[in-house]
């Protein structure tokens, strides 16, 4: 269901038109396109089975999103408002928004959310797409540090529940969600992202450090919030 809703919400980018300059009216019509759009996606199984609290936007094994806000870039494709960084032929494309999530009772065992009911993240809703010939394999190693003082690094590694961290043998994409967990009800206005490169790979064989080029960094330093 994560990659579902990671789907659902990188293929409906109304969802960030909608947080331009214009009035509050037209960002709640856009917004109601987004989640209509994303009911009728044909190529995902989008979560419609738990959709009873209107009040919300998405559910999935985690609880119930609302979103709150979405960030933008300087990066940020003009047409599409999606920011991409580029590994030298390993795209990362990222849309982040902040949520607030109604916990499902599986999620509240979590450690990450000891106590709560609710809880408010950074969603990264991403895709990757390796457009070489060799095999990359993605970890999906990045940090986040946020305009409130927190640092959260991502669901990276073998046993990461983000599909996009995997190995990509040849040219072929991948969608999936990262949620970062936010302490309390702290409301992050900016942040910065830092994403380690993936690593290229010949015969199953590991080439070397930086093969695909250092570090990233990015600001997302515009917050737009979502009206009601």
């Amino acid at each position: 269901m994560k990659k579902a809703l990671g789907v659902a919400l990188f293929s409906t980018t109304l969802l960030l038109s909608a947080c331009g300059e214009e009035k509050a009216s037209k960002e709640s019509d856009s917004k109601q396109e987004a989640n209509e759009a994303v009911e009728d996606t044909k190529d995902v199984a989008v979560t419609k089975e738990k959709k009873e609290n209107p009040k919300y936007d998405f559910s999935n094994d985690m609880g119930d999103f609302k979103i709150i806000g979405m960030y933008a870039s300087s990066k940020n494709s003009d047409k599409d408002k999606i920011t991409t960084l580029d590994f030298k032929g390993f795209k990362l494309k990222i849309i982040p928004s902040l949520v607030e999530i109604k916990l499902s009772d599986e999620a509240k065992l979590d450690e990450r959310f000891a106590g709560q009911d609710t809880a408010k993240a950074i969603l990264l809703t991403m895709e990757g797409e390796n457009t070489l010939e060799d095999d990359v394999d993605y970890n999906g190693t990045l940090i986040v540090v946020t305009d409130t003082g927190e640092q959260i690094n991502g669901d990276n590694g073998v046993f990461s529940s983000n599909e996009v961290v995997q190995t990509y043998y040849g040219k072929v994409k991948q969608a999936g969600i990262d949620v970062l967990p936010l302490e309390g009800d702290k409301m992050p206005k900016s942040f910065k992202l830092i994403v380690d490169p993936p690593d290229k790979l010949e015969d199953g064989t590991y080439l070397g450090e930086d093969t695909l080029g250092g570090e990233q960094r990015i600001e997302f330093d515009e917050y737009h919030k979502v009206e009601e």
